[in-house]
């Protein structure tokens, strides 16, 4: 089928028939965590896979798995695999993850209810979920529809995820369903962009608490105790080093993520912040406990180990210096960093297939890595491939994980096009 006849079907798509879709799986409060909602959502998904002939398969994380995941969850962890066979000698996985981060703190300041998707006149939409990532799992399931109805034929078996538990990490239902081997062929992450980009990388996460313990006392008689927060300060001084440090160094091959506002350009970057301190009650009392929280980005360069320990070096001098009683240090390592083969076939497939729908010659279209971590990194590494695709329906003002979560009608249309031209296009 000509390429005009595809671009035909997708813009004849109904706005309706678009947020019909939309609707029933932003409105599903699928937040993690405690994620309490996987059954409804697989349910309300698992019909439109049905109706165009894939195989379903409920996958259930052995509870022995995920007990140890460090945050309140509730209800089975279900995964959802749908495959169906297009004759082909190749494979590719679709993957989507089914959670969403809270939106209930700022529900005051939404333009529209966060869990009922709205979209407007200009045609963009509006709903928790929509960019991260329940909207492109929506472009999907409609590109497999109409690729049945024009009885198109992929040049790919075909397989496609929705997955748990990606936003809060330490063992979410892709990296189980990668052990088990339920992940085939080139993997297609669809939490990217829709603009002309290609992800080279994307950061490592682990996040950090350090508890100091002092003695609370009358804070008239402070001498009778120990400040945890003042004795927090020699070690934050040395974690300030370490951040200065840190943050100068690049990758030696990844472009970095555009610095807006800067002018700057530079390779991918480690990131490294103080996020969240606790320390007192009441202002009468000297805090007996002060408890930080750094959240450190690893870029594909560095090793884990390297990064653990030069964070616990700089808390050793800190403590050193400090009067604290004890200090107490706990690393939660999230995600694995990931590095994509940018000239895999299929990574240049996804170009072509970019440079048709967009009309874009070959030198627009970037090649960046990301300072966000994805639960790719599991995928990276118990596959040991770097054939994946990380490229979605978001777009640089969709305020992903933020109050108005957006994305447009047009970036759908565009996605679809380019998910059909990638699939069964003659690239």
């Amino acid at each position: 089928m000509k390429i005009e006849k595809i671009f035909q079907k997708v813009d004849e798509l109904e706005r309706e028939k678009i947020m019909e879709v939309m609707r029933e799986l932003i409105n599903i409060p699928t937040v993690v965590p405690p994620g309490n909602n996987y059954r409804e959502y697989v349910n309300a998904i698992s019909k439109y896979f049905d109706e165009i002939g894939y195989d379903l398969e409920e996958v259930i994380q052995p509870q022995e798995l995920v007990k140890n995941v460090p945050y309140h969850l509730e209800g089975p962890r279900i995964n959802l695999v749908a495959t169906k066979d297009f004759n082909q000698d190749k494979f590719i996985t679709f993957y989507g993850h089914m959670d969403v981060v809270p939106a209930a703190e700022e529900k005051d300041k939404w333009r529209f209810p966060p869990f009922e998707a709205t979209m407007i006149k200009s045609g963009k939409l509006y709903g928790r979920g929509v960019a991260d990532m329940k909207g492109a799992m929506v472009c999907l399931i409609l590109a497999l529809h109409l690729i049945k109805e024009m009885d198109l034929n992929p040049k790919y078996n075909i397989r496609v995820v929705n997955c748990t538990d990606e936003e809060i990490g330490v063992y979410p239902g892709v990296k189980y369903l990668a052990e088990e081997g339920y992940i085939k062929g080139t993997v297609w992450c669809m939490e990217g962009i829709v603009n002309p980009v290609i992800i080279a990388g994307a950061a490592g996460d682990v996040d950090i608490k350090v508890k100091t313990i002092g003695k609370s006392a009358h804070s008239g008689m402070n001498f009778m105790g120990v400040n945890a927060l003042e004795e927090m300060i020699p070690i934050l001084n040395e974690l300030m080093k370490l951040k200065r440090e840190v943050e100068q160094r690049e990758s030696k091959d990844i472009p970095g993520f555009p610095r807006f506002g800067t002018g700057e350009q530079r390779n991918m970057s480690p990131m490294f912040n103080l996020d969240i301190i606790h320390a007192g009650e009441k202002s009468n009392i000297l805090p007996g406990e002060c408890e930080l929280t750094i959240n450190r980005r690893i870029i594909p360069d560095e090793k884990y180990e390297d990064v653990k320990k030069e964070i616990e070096e700089a808390i050793e001098r800190g403590k050193e210096k400090s009067k604290a009683i004890d200090v107490e240090v706990e690393f939660k390592y999230e995600y694995p960093p990931l590095k994509m083969n940018v000239d895999a076939p299929d990574i240049q497939r996804l170009k072509e297939a970019i440079k048709i729908v967009q009309d874009v010659p070959e030198e627009r279209i970037q090649t960046i890595g990301l300072s966000a971590s994805t639960d790719m990194g599991f995928v990276s590494k118990i596959l040991n491939t770097n054939d994946i695709i990380f490229y979605g329906v978001g777009n640089g003002g969709s305020n992903t994980h933020g109050v108005n979560e957006t994305i447009k009608l047009r970036d759908i249309r565009t996605f679809i096009k380019e998910i059909i031209v990638y699939l069964c296009g003659d690239l």
